[in-house]
């Protein structure tokens, strides 16, 4: 891995942590959006010592990730700092009874596109708070390894799209309530501690 990898990974995790949903577009480039509207997004290369968004502007150095962070964070619209939206358990756990409901009946792909988005959404929030308690675990024991492998699967389903044809969106949209579910039931349970 160069430094150019190096900082682009340093700066996801500073992205992440100001609340900002990442997902890598290559080795050195990523998409920073906003975590409850992916349109409020902007694409940032690593390139020649710095990072500079996809119509050119630099928005900061190598070296200078945190403050890099807080401007794309700024210009998606995301919090800056730790703050984060509140977790609505009741909201989420409705969104996650729907979708699960979901086999007893013919859904409609409309229907799926929304709960999806819905449930995406509810992942992008709840996703850095349980980073956050996994941190809290030693380094190297299996538990901080296999929390920190669920957690990266997690975020990999999130991209994956809804596929071709109705069935495929139904065992997406039924993955991402299984993986929201356990989500909020790690943020609960970190919650009543």
């Amino acid at each position: 891995m160069d430094a150019r990898n190096d900082s682009a990974a340093i700066l996801a995790e500073h992205l992440q942590s100001n609340g900002v949903a990442v997902a890598w577009t290559d080795a050195t480039a990523l998409s920073a959006s906003h975590p409850l509207n992916s349109a409020a997004c902007e694409d940032v290369t690593a390139d020649d010592g710095c990072y500079v968004t996809s119509y050119g502007y630099e928005v900061g150095q190598y070296g200078d990730e945190r403050e890099t962070a807080d401007r794309v964070a700024y210009l998606v619209g995301a919090r800056p700092g730790h703050e984060s939206f509140p977790v609505d358990v009741e909201a989420i756990s409705a969104t996650i009874r729907r979708a699960l409901s979901l086999g007893s009946g013919r859904p409609g792909l409309d229907a799926l596109i929304e709960l999806e988005e819905e449930l995406r959404g509810h992942i992008t929030l709840l996703l850095p708070e349980v980073r956050g308690t996994a941190r809290q675990l030693r380094p190297n024991s299996n538990e901080a390894h296999r929390l920190k492998a669920r957690l990266d699967g997690i975020e990999r389903q999130t991209r994956q799209g809804l596929g071709q044809g109705t069935l495929s969106a139904h065992v997406q949209v039924h993955q991402l309530a299984r993986d929201c579910q356990y989500l909020l039931a790690r943020h609960t349970a970190e919650i009543q501690r």
